[in-house]
């Protein structure tokens, strides 16, 4: 025990959890300042709690220097704090890094301002637990230069190229990954007066993060395969099988296809193995741990990996069970507005930010009663989430009758506005969390911004572009079944809004 703090072994500390979370609440509220124009946010907000909120992440984040204290008894119940929360801000912005550097075609000012801000406020925090002149500052530069070596060599050698992963290379990618979460070994070396720990504590860091690496790389292989990132067992499976020219080429294999070859290959067992192994090192370099959350953490780790249920990952946006039916009593449909009008949910915070000098444009008649006709079946929606999953299903009924026609007449935009949508994600990602689970509005050509505000400047259409483009990202991942339901599109992206 260190102080008043309580452990509950690798499950994380609830009570150090939500004092760290406090101690975030100014930063929160400065980028939520900084990072708007006209109150419509730049970022969907903090990755960490993006993912936290949907069971990706562990709370655990925000404490982790308390898996390691008990090797290091003379540092404080404060010094653990501050330096939890200044962690904490490392973690949030090497994952807005992995964000601008995964999807760099949806990167904006406002991801690159976010990363600033984030590592401005985890330096200062820092600095203040360890002065420049500190050894600290030696070790951080070392974990730094690791996980840019891992970032660059990754990105140089196995994005849309196939190399293989000689064992060198695997470790120091797959390790340096996380090699600034060590930061706060060499912290809590340094502040508890005590190194001789740090050197076996690194080696099982690192040890551990190459298998933890790896049985996630089996979870997300249809979102590094979409991205042409190859990973591990990526790469391992396509040149065992000599597809090297069909994977490079601008044909490449579907995704079913990818998927039987993972599975006919027996690459689950075959990650699992070598996981296993990283997990033994992991554990024998730390035996003189005899108790504490680390090795509680290796063990956990090895359990999940240890399970029959370990597996290539669920399909996206499949449904898990059938949806109940909506009847015509399930909810009101008047967001769909005039029939003569595009159905155009809109959600009630959206409004200070649409343009009203520019009405959504209304399909051609056919397009337009094939859309109203596949809508006419799919009952009430209670969410504008919902009701942007059916506009989009709707929508992509239509492009399969009329395929003739572009994607700018199906969803009732210019070629202008249909380029904006394209390039600014962000603030679409912006709107969709403010209203995915409020009522949905129809559109109201004469309805007014907010007086005293600026005009607004998002196309009215945005809800039918957010409709079609969760539908179409559900399509290029989905294995051969049944169509997608409501519930398994907003699942899919509920999943994609933090992988």
């Amino acid at each position: 025990m260190n102080g008043d703090a309580r452990i509950e072994r690798h499950v994380g500390w609830r009570g150090d959890s939500a004092l760290v979370e406090e101690d975030r609440r100014p930063l929160r509220r400065r980028v939520a300042r900084l990072l708007q124009v006209d109150g419509l946010p730049a970022t969907a907000g903090l990755p960490s709690e993006r993912r936290i909120a949907v069971g990706v992440d562990p709370r655990i984040f925000y404490t982790y220097p308390l898996l390691f204290y008990t090797s290091f008894p003379d540092v404080s119940l404060a010094q653990l704090r501050a330096l939890s929360t200044s962690g904490s801000y490392l973690f949030d912005y090497v994952l807005t890094l992995d964000e601008v550097l995964d999807r760099p075609s949806s990167c904006t000012g406002g991801s690159l301002l976010l990363g600033a801000a984030l590592h401005r406020e985890a330096l200062h925090g820092l600095h203040t637990l360890l002065p420049p002149g500190s050894p600290f500052w030696g070790h951080f530069d070392r974990y730094f230069e690791h996980f840019c070596q891992a970032v660059l060599r990754e990105e140089a050698r196995h994005r849309g190229l196939l190399q293989p992963y000689p064992r060198e290379e695997l470790e120091l990618v797959y390790s340096g990954k996380s090699a600034i979460a060590k930061a706060c070994l060499a912290a809590l070396a340094v502040l508890g007066g005590d190194e001789r720990p740090l050197a076996w504590l690194e080696a099982s860091h690192d040890s551990y993060y190459v298998a933890f690496q790896l049985a996630d790389d089996l979870t997300d292989w249809r979102i590094d395969y979409e991205r042409g990132h190859y990973s591990y067992p990526l790469t391992l499976a396509f040149l065992r099988a000599g597809w090297q020219r069909r994977v490079e080429s601008g044909d490449r294999p579907p995704v079913p296809e990818v998927a039987e070859l993972l599975a006919r290959q027996g690459v689950v067992e075959e990650i699992r193995t070598l996981a296993l192994e990283y997990l033994d090192r992991a554990s024998g370099t730390v035996e003189s741990m005899t108790d504490g959350s680390w090795p509680a953490a290796i063990r956990t780790t090895r359990e999940r990996i240890s399970s029959p249920a370990f597996s290539l990952g669920p399909p996206p946006g499949q449904p898990g069970t059938a949806a109940a039916p909506r009847g015509a009593e399930a909810g009101p449909v008047g967001w769909r507005g005039d029939p003569q009008t595009p159905a155009t949910p809109v959600a009630p915070s959206w409004w200070p930010w649409l343009d009203s000098r520019r009405a959504p444009s209304v399909p051609r008649p056919a397009l337009l009663a094939e859309q109203l006709r596949t809508l006419d079946t799919a009952g009430p929606a209670h969410t504008t989430g919902e009701a942007l999953c059916q506009v989009g299903l709707a929508i992509a009924a239509s492009r399969r009758a009329f395929p003739q026609h572009g994607l700018a007449e199906h969803i009732g935009v210019s070629a202008a506005e249909l380029d904006w949508l394209d390039q600014h994600g962000p603030w679409l990602d912006g709107l969709l969390a403010l209203g995915l689970d409020e009522p949905p509005e129809p559109w109201h050509p004469d309805r007014l911004s907010t007086p005293g505000t600026a005009p607004g400047w998002v196309p009215p259409a945005v809800g039918r572009y957010l409709g079609h483009r969760l539908v179409a990202q559900c399509a290029q991942e989905r294995l051969p079944g049944p169509a997608p339901t409501v519930d398994a599109l907003l699942r899919s992206y509920r999943s994609h809004s933090v992988t």
